[in-house]
Formats: C-alpha cells, structure tokens, sequence
C-alpha cells in the first residue's frame, strides 16, 4: 500500500502540464538606445532642435529580475528592470545626457518547443517606470531633487532557452520625460537590448526534487 501510494505522489509532482509553472530569472545585458524626436510638436520649431536627431547612440547595462507563469505554451511575466535612456554626448559636449528608470515589464509570449531542450519564445508587452537618478549632463543643482518623471515602452523581442539557461534580444519603443534646461520635455526613443539569463528557481524542478526527497524516504520506511 505504502508503495502504491509513493508511486501516485511522485506522478503527482513530475507528471507535465498538470499544473502551471513558476519561474524566477535574473537577466544581464546590454542596452543601445538612440532619442529618435521631441514628442511635442513646437518643441521641433526651434533650429537648434534639428540637431537633436545627430544625438548619437548610447550603450547602457541592462539588470532585470521577472516572475514567470508559464501554462502549456503561453509565458506571462513581470518583475523589475532598470534601463537607462539617453544620448552618449549631447551637442558637442562629449558628456553622457541620460536618465536611469525602474521599470516594471508586463510581457505576454508563446513558446515553440525545439530538439535537445531548446526552446524559442516569442514575447511581447509594454514597461512603465520612473526616473531613478540622472547621468552625466545636468544644469541645475534641482536636477538632482527627486521629481517624478515617467518611462512607458513597448515591447516586441525573442529569447532562446537551453534548460535553465537564456539568451534574447527585446525591440523597446516608447516615451521618456526627460529634464531639458528649466523644463521637463518628452522624447520618443527607441532601444535594443541583448540580454542573457538564468532561471534561479523553477517551481517544476523544485517539485521533482521533492518528489525524489519523499520518495526516498518512503523507501527507507519500507
């Protein structure tokens, strides 16, 4: 008896798709986002605004932590990233002109399973966060007061997974208020991130591993 009911408890945890799965995943990468144009339209009537689109790309480490929920095919995650938004020097001066935001991503992807444990995701969503600190070029000593400023991105990107192991790349377009002189402006941007990752807990190998745990000691009783 006792052994037919260690069998049914190890079905329980290990048998697939019975369940959803959770996953936790930290991810490191790298971020290349180029200001594209001043969201408000008289804010391009001025000459010297024309060179804004000369504003060349900047580089930036990308640090994200997502909760995932994963039912058959479909993934729906969240978490915290930070990302960091602006131009690598701004007119002339060769200094960085960015701005670092806390995001919270809501990303939606559906999963097509390959050979060997590979799998490729497919995602999309959008980011909304605020301004955590600014970087580099900055006029007034309050540019350095804590004031609400906004990010919002959408998010359109594809990530390989080998077990526990990730590797993607994430389109991010969206709107960022930055600090311009004496005003807060919006700008329209546009970023690509490389990312890669590694799922610190899986709710599916925490289950087999229990499952083997009980089983085991189910066996030493008999």
């Amino acid at each position: 008896m006792k052994k037919i009911v260690s069998f049914f408890f190890i079905i329980y945890f290990c048998a697939p798709n019975l369940k959803a799965q959770h996953k936790i995943s930290a991810y490191g990468g790298w971020t290349a986002s180029k200001i594209q144009t001043f969201f408000s339209p008289d804010a391009k009537k001025s000459p010297i605004h024309k060179d804004l689109f000369a504003l060349p790309v900047l580089h930036s480490p990308y640090i994200s932590f997502e909760y995932e929920h994963d039912w058959k095919r479909l993934r729906f995650s969240t978490g915290l990233s930070t990302t960091i938004w602006g131009a690598s020097s701004f007119f002339g001066d060769p200094d960085v002109w960015a701005e670092m935001y806390l995001n919270i991503p809501i990303i939606a992807g559906i999963r097509l399973d390959l050979p060997k444990n590979w799998n490729l995701t497919l995602e999309s969503g959008f980011e909304a966060g605020m301004r955590l600190t600014n970087i580099g070029i900055y006029f007034y000593p309050d540019d350095y007061e804590f004031k609400f400023r906004g990010n919002l991105n959408a998010i359109l990107g594809v990530e390989a997974n080998w077990k526990q192991f990730r590797l993607g790349t994430r389109l991010q377009v969206g709107l960022t208020t930055f600090r311009y002189w004496s005003a807060d402006i919006w700008f329209k941007h546009s970023g690509i991130t490389t990312y890669i990752g590694y799922t610190i807990w899986d709710s599916q190998i925490a289950k087999e591993k229990r499952a083997k745990r009980l089983a085991k000691k189910q066996a030493d009783k008999i």
